[in-house]
């Protein structure tokens, strides 16, 4: 494992006469010709730091050099702050890095555009949602270039000796060098990281140097859809649900265990409607280790057999299979297989729009030309099923509809379910209660063409809110995008505990991805559980009619403050 690094802050510089440079930035300096950014960097040992090329890009030549190499242009420079090279009055010593390579970190453009899937033209990266970022053209990803260096380029710096040699001491660790070899951990879904960063370091880097943000593995995109060997699991991109600063990009990710490097940050990614994106991206070590080893001559030793299985092992891992991609017409959104049979539970709002003016919620139909299909994940595979049956769609708070896919749709004996526990079964596990760490499952940000499997993401559960001392409705932090509606809130031990039905929204329209409602397994696990006994539709009813209180609390009706009226004040209209 690599565990012997650093979190630095790496500030970049050069002239920059009308401003242009800074197109794109949350944050710059521009004074006197000159334009200064600032990132983050992982320092080795070995005197390397390696940070994101988007870092660098404003100042690097328009043509490759002779060699084919990208290089700075005249009077720019890099210099780099360690932490531990601040004193107790504030003052800072920069040490000058020289600019070996900027290398792509391979495989990763690759996996951005399984990401992004067709419509390019519909995401971004970079901090501006006006103006790109120079450097980060997707529509050019087909091959690394100055045009999207900013993306997936990793920059490789080297201290100066003489500074390095005065300033470089990584806890007193040894170097990363042929006397100390390595293994990589593979990523697996929900495994606790951090990353580490100078979020808005340009504004005060004595102060915000080397500020850190938890989360864990969201998923795991491997650039070439099917990666069966273990180097190629560790070659994957990963996503994370940790919160994410502007200046953070290059910094380092390490796994919460062990401490080691689990990668290095990238750009965020935004959708360019203003839809929100609260998943980072995180270039992988494996990765690093590549750009770096033409410099030093590490030896690697093979991926361990438990690094490899922890892919393909626990409750949560499995929670995840159960989940399914529902599309409706062109809109996607979650599910969750409760049966062996192929009942799939999802929202009732994901089909309203869709459904014929004739039937009831209880027999509905989709009108005429709207296509019904749902998406299966398997380990080895994925599979389309297109004769899908939309059996009810609730008409009352409880946000529930239910999908039934024929029995044959079984990948090679593959069809996990998360069957919903009886109510017996509810009151012997530990309940549900404040503070509780839940994960969210589904098919958020990305849609269909992306082919990914489903996002998991992390929170706690910020409330339980009940009615005659009967759960009702959970509120959690776990961030939740559009394509969620209908994936699940698991435990930690991988039990379904809630379906996901929405986020909360400001006045303004505005998602508030870390604010997320979902009903609770004990409150339509009976009549659902009933219906799949007999497949009597009757009980599916008794969603439809859920007590006045719990319409409310659903529906968010409160009683505004009634105050005495001022005379002669000017009527603002209230935002609630």
């Amino acid at each position: 494992m690599i565990q012997n690094w650093a979190s630095v802050c790496v500030r970049c510089h050069g002239p920059d006469d009308n401003g242009s440079k800074t197109e794109g930035r949350a944050f710059f300096h521009n004074e006197a010709g000159y334009s200064t950014f600032t990132a983050s960097g992982v320092a080795l040992n070995s005197g390397l730091v390696v940070t994101s090329a988007s870092l660098l890009r404003p100042f690097l030549m328009d043509k490759l050099s002779s060699y084919g190499e990208m290089v700075l242009c005249a009077n720019s420079g890099v210099d780099v702050l360690f932490e531990s090279n601040i004193d107790d009055d504030g003052n800072e010593s920069w040490i000058i890095a020289d600019l070996i390579t900027v290398v792509e970190a391979e495989g990763m453009l690759s996996a951005i555009r399984r990401l992004t899937g067709q419509d390019s033209s519909m995401w971004a990266f970079g901090w501006d949602s006006n103006k790109r970022q120079i450097g980060t053209d997707l529509s050019s990803i087909h091959r690394f270039s100055l045009r999207n260096v900013g993306i997936a380029g990793l920059a490789i710096l080297r201290l100066r000796k003489s500074m390095a040699e005065k300033s470089l001491l990584l806890d007193g660790r040894p170097a990363l060098s042929e006397q100390h070899p390595y293994h990589l951990s593979i990523p697996s879904i929900g495994k606790k990281l951090t990353l580490h960063g100078s979020g808005f370091g340009l504004i005060a880097p004595s102060v915000l140097i080397n500020n850190i943000s938890q989360g864990v593995v969201a998923n795991i995109i491997h650039p070439y859809r099917a990666a069966r060997r273990a180097d190629q699991q560790a070659n994957s991109l990963i996503l994370t649900d940790a919160k994410f600063l502007p200046g953070m990009e290059g910094g380092a990710v390490s796994w919460d265990e062990t401490g080691e490097l689990a990668g290095l940050s990238m750009l965020p990614i935004r959708r360019t409607d203003g839809e929100p994106v609260d998943i980072s991206l995180v270039i992988p070590a494996a990765c690093i280790i590549s750009a770096i080893s033409p410099f030093l001559t590490i030896p690697k030793q093979s991926l361990l057999p438990d690094h490899i299985a922890a892919l393909n092992s626990g409750s949560l891992v499995y929670a995840r299979q159960a989940v399914v991609m529902v599309q409706v017409g062109q809109t996607w959104a979650s599910g969750v297989i409760i049966s062996k049979q192929g009942h799939i539970l999802t929202n009732a709002h994901v089909f309203t729009s869709f459904l014929d003016n004739i039937s009831n919620r209880t027999w509905p139909n989709l009108r005429n030309g709207v296509s019904l299909r749902v998406r299966i994940d398997s380990p080895q595979q994925q599979q389309w099923v297109d004769d899908c049956e939309l059996i009810f769609v609730s008409e009352s708070c409880w946000d529930v509809a239910l999908i039934k896919i024929p029995e044959t749709c079984v990948l090679n004996g593959f069809l996990p379910f998360l069957p919903l526990r009886s109510k017996d079964d509810i009151s012997r596990a530990k309940p549900i209660v404040k503070g509780t760490p839940l994960f969210a499952i589904g098919h958020g940000i990305f849609g269909p063409s992306s082919g990914i499997l489903p996002l998991v993401t992390s929170g706690i559960c910020s409330k339980v809110i009940t009615h005659n001392k009967q759960p009702v409705m959970l509120l959690s932090s776990a961030p939740v995008h559009r394509g969620n509606s209908g994936g699940v809130l698991v435990n930690a031990d991988g039990s379904f505990v809630g379906l996901v039905t929405g986020n909360g929204k400001t006045s303004t329209g505005r998602t508030i991805t870390h604010l997320n409602f979902a009903i609770p397994v004990e409150a339509i696990t009976t009549p659902i559980n009933s219906y799949l006994a007999d497949e009597d539709r009757k009980w599916l009813d008794h969603l439809n009619t859920p007590p006045i209180r719990v319409d409310d609390i659903w529906c968010l009706r409160g009683v505004a403050p009634v105050w005495e009226a001022l005379e002669k004040v000017h009527q603002v209209p209230s935002k609630l």
